[in-house]
Formats: C-alpha cells, structure tokens, sequence
C-alpha cells in the first residue's frame, strides 16, 4: 500500500547518502554510488524494474570456483556509532549445497578487529557466521520469495538478526561494530551450480528514534523520509516490523493512516 501525498512533494529518490543513513536502492548500478566492483570470470548482471540482476555460472575459473560478482564500502564514517544497522531485501535461486563454497550470495559486515557479520544466503537456507568463535547459526527460508534481512547492533551490548521481521538470532557480540576499520560486501557467486541472485535495496547507519519519522536520523521531516516511510505502511494491526518503529507513532506496531496523519503534523521539509 502506499498513500498518495500532495503534489507539491513529488520527489525523484536517488541511491546515496542521506544524513546517517547510507541507502542502495538498485536503480543504479552500485559503482556509480560508491560501492568498488570486483569480479571474477565473466559474471552477467542487469537493472529491472527497480533490482540488480547477478547470474553466475560455473565460467571459466571452475567448478569450483566460477563467476563472482562482489561490491564493497567502507562504513568508517560510522565507526563509534552505538546504534547501527544495516538492511537488505533479495531472493536468490542458488541451491543450498553452494554455502560450503561460500555461494550463491553474501552479504558481511567486516572489520580488521574481532568482529564479523557474515551472511551466506540460498534460496531456502541461511548461515550465519559472527566473530570467529561464535557457533554458527543455521536457519531454513521460504524458498522463491525476497526476504527482508536487518542486523540491529548496539555496540557491545547486543546484536540481534531479524528475517521479515522475527528475531532470528540475538546476543553479546565479542566486540562492538563498527570499530576496526569497518567494511560492508555483498555479492553473488558459483561454486559448483548456476544462480541467480537479486537485490532490491541494501540500507545501513544509524537506527532511527522511535515515533520520530526521521528515518535517516538528521533532524528534520521531509520526503527523503517519506519515501522509507511508504515501504513501512501496513493495514491496521499488521505488525510492520522492526526496521519500521521510527515510522509508528502511536506505538501499536502497525503503521497506517493514524500514523500517516502524524507524519504530516511532523514534517517540515529539508531544513528542519
């Protein structure tokens, strides 16, 4: 659902840094905001309607060892940060037999200390690696539909893992994040067997105020939030999940037109 606004914000989003919030939205191809490209072999990948496209083969580096697409930034600019979290939505038609050869997609939060995020994702299952002492986690998807992925870090307190919105995994990471020269990668690879993988959005910074409507966390209202906040409207008492509690504020974990009305009386455009 999403709710018609006056005219007069109409708006064109672009993929980019918005106050503390860093947000690839796949209308682009990720090097033309920043991300560095590295590939192996001759990896295929093309925009749609709104994704980025990765098919990968087993090419001329394999099996093992085919096609890989991989992107990378720096989140330094966050180093310190208390409250930090990243979001992804994708699918991928990969097999769950290429997670031994770290494939078909990934997505890992990393540094040069003691602390690691590392996401390997197929189409029906997921393995989740944090620090390098930590047991792994292992957790089954529906298979041929996106699912929405959030890691909510609270430096060296607490971490918790959401997929579409239920907690997955949670406890004490080893240290906090980012720290260490932090770094982000996602990418698409073939171990044995061809996949396709694609990627809606990949969102990170800081975790917004509660019933704010700041989504990106810089002190005003206005239609840079907006657009986050149509992706988090629901039908009443439809919980709108964790990465949508800037958005609620009426604090009933839905948001509809009640807290649509809210968001109105609080928006005041770029310059706060």
């Amino acid at each position: 659902m999403r709710i018609q606004i006056l005219a007069s914000m109409l708006f064109v989003m672009a993929a980019s840094a918005r106050g503390a919030v860093v947000s690839y939205e796949c209308t682009s191809f990720p090097e033309e905001i920043g991300w560095i490209r590295d590939t192996f072999c001759e990896p295929d990948r093309y925009l749609k309607n709104g994704w980025l496209f990765q098919h990968v083969e087993s090419g001329c580096g394999g099996p093992p060892n085919g096609d890989r697409d991989s992107y990378v930034a720096s989140v330094a600019q966050f180093e310190g940060e208390e409250e930090f979290f990243i979001e992804w939505h994708m699918q991928t038609t990969g097999d769950s037999s290429e997670i031994d050869g770290v494939a078909p997609a990934l997505l890992s939060a990393w540094s040069f200390g003691p602390v690691l995020y590392h996401f390997t994702i197929a189409k029906d299952q997921v393995r989740f690696i944090r620090d390098f002492d930590a047991p792994t986690v292992w957790t089954d998807i529906e298979p041929d539909v996106p699912h929405t992925y959030r890691l909510e870090l609270f430096g060296a307190d607490l971490y918790v893992w959401y997929i579409d919105g239920q907690v997955i995994d949670s406890g004490i990471p080893g240290a906090a994040y980012p720290s260490f020269t932090p770094s982000i990668s996602w990418r698409a690879k073939s171990w044995f067997l061809e996949s396709t993988t694609q990627w809606d959005y990949i969102r990170y910074g800081t975790i917004p105020e509660p019933s704010s409507g700041d989504f990106d966390s810089d002190d005003d209202v206005d239609l840079d939030d907006y657009y986050f906040f149509q992706d988090c409207i629901t039908q009443p008492n439809i919980d709108a999940g964790p990465g949508c509690v800037w958005a609620d504020f009426d604090g009933d974990s839905d948001v509809d037109l009640i807290d649509f009305a809210h968001f109105q009386a609080a928006f005041t455009g770029s310059d706060g």
